[in-house]
């Protein structure tokens, strides 16, 4: 799909059940269960954003629990690790 500006947009599908292991690798973690607490995954939320003809889908904290710099780079580096390792 291209984008209008000379790039190539990559679709990923997430099926059901890789999205459930997501949820419960979040869970798990012990880093993110130190910030946020347990369950870790009922201060997370997927946000769905629709532009430019598209929906984009991302997981992010809910903003009720204030992070510092340090907390927020290494929750998207954990995000980051575990969606790649569960939609391989």
């Amino acid at each position: 799909m291209a984008t209008g500006r000379g790039e190539s947009v990559k679709r990923v599908g997430v099926r059901m059940d890789k999205l459930a292991r997501i949820i419960e690798d979040l869970n798990a973690n012990e880093e993110l269960r130190h910030i946020f607490g347990e369950p870790v995954s009922g201060n997370l939320a997927i946000i769905a954003e629709y532009s430019d003809g598209d929906i984009d889908l991302r997981i992010e904290e809910t903003g009720t629990i204030p992070l510092g710099d340090m907390e927020s780079r290494r929750f998207v580096e954990i995000i980051d690790r575990v969606v790649l390792t569960n939609i391989r």
